[in-house]
């Protein structure tokens, strides 16, 4: 990792725990250290143990993506790179995709192809969450406009980016515009975004990222439960997904601050206490994100030391 990203995941880390500190302070520190001491090892086990499972799913459907792109790494280390992508989630720019691009490079997959798995991946996880923030109406049909809002938004983009002429559109556009080397490279993105978006693929993707992440809302769903807080399972998946689409919005890195402000107001909508609301965001996100980030940066430490991290060697200095 550079020192420039070393350095922005510091900054987001000093922000994160400001931002939560604040959020327990105006909580009531002690109602809130008190709603944390309910929380049981079983539970906690499990919110972690969730989120693993969410990765494992994900790095799944990732290593299906590679095959459609004829390419078979060695799953381990393969794994690794998955992970060393979530390293950096939390810092500005989107830099912990570029890592995993640049080790899947010498692997001899191209810019193009890694990139355009990634789009496929994000996609996808959106109109899963879109999906789960429906369940949601079963307990509050007054927050249809918020669900609204985000398939709005999320078939509005989709629609956009998988118009089967937009490819040639970029292309014919690139001799004569200033950026016309970056239109010449999205043209080939969205040409190998294509392979991914046949429906078969598709529904796969989709039905695994509806499976993965619905594990990261269950976990918010027990870590409620456990606190004493009673919503349905129903409830904690769609506060889940709407409070993470809800983060994406904000365009801040990881979602932070967005998440946990729609989180907590969503909670407390649904009966919990503000104490609870702020130590029931806390572990989700803890769960949720953090673990995410650490897991990434041993995945980066192992690959450091075993000499496989990403260099940009004198004939792969530019993406294709």
């Amino acid at each position: 990792m550079s020192p420039h990203h070393r350095r922005a995941l510091t900054l987001s880390m000093g922000f994160a725990v400001l931002l939560y500190l604040g959020f327990v302070l105006v909580a009531d520190r002690e109602a809130v250290f008190a709603a944390l001491q309910r929380a049981s090892a079983t539970m906690l086990l499990g919110i972690f143990a969730l989120s693993l499972l969410n990765y494992l799913l994900r790095f799944w459907r990732w290593q299906r993506y590679m095959a459609v792109f004829g390419h078979a790494l060695p799953i381990w280390r393969h794994f690794l790179y998955y992970l060393a992508g979530f390293t950096l989630t939390v810092t500005p720019g989107k830099a912990g995709e570029a890592v995993r691009s640049l080790y899947l490079h010498q692997h001899g997959v191209t810019y193009a192809q890694s990139l355009a798995a990634l789009f496929v991946e994000r996609l996808l996880d959106v109109l899963a969450m879109s999906l789960l923030a429906l369940l949601i109406l079963l307990a509050r049909p007054e927050y249809a406009g918020l669900v609204v809002v985000a398939w709005i938004l999320t078939l509005g983009l989709g629609g956009l980016v998988t118009r089967p002429g937009l490819p040639q559109r970029l292309r014919d556009w690139a001799p004569h515009h200033r950026y016309g080397p970056q239109l010449e490279r999205l043209a080939r993105l969205l040409d190998s975004a294509a392979a991914l978006l046949q429906p078969g693929y598709l529904l796969l993707g989709l039905g695994l990222g509806v499976l993965s992440w619905g594990l990261e809302g269950l976990a918010l769903y027990w870590i409620a439960q456990d606190i004493g807080v009673g919503i349905s399972l129903a409830t904690g998946l769609g506060v889940y997904a709407i409070a993470v689409l809800g983060g994406a919005l904000s365009f801040l890195p990881g979602g932070l601050g967005g998440t946990e402000a729609v989180m907590g107001v969503l909670l407390i909508a649904f009966g919990a206490d503000g104490a609870s609301a702020v130590a029931i965001t806390l572990l989700c996100r803890i769960a949720t994100l953090w673990f995410a980030v650490a897991l990434g940066g041993i995945a980066v430490g192992i690959l450091g030391s075993n000499r496989l991290s990403p260099t940009i060697r004198a004939d792969h200095g530019k993406p294709e």
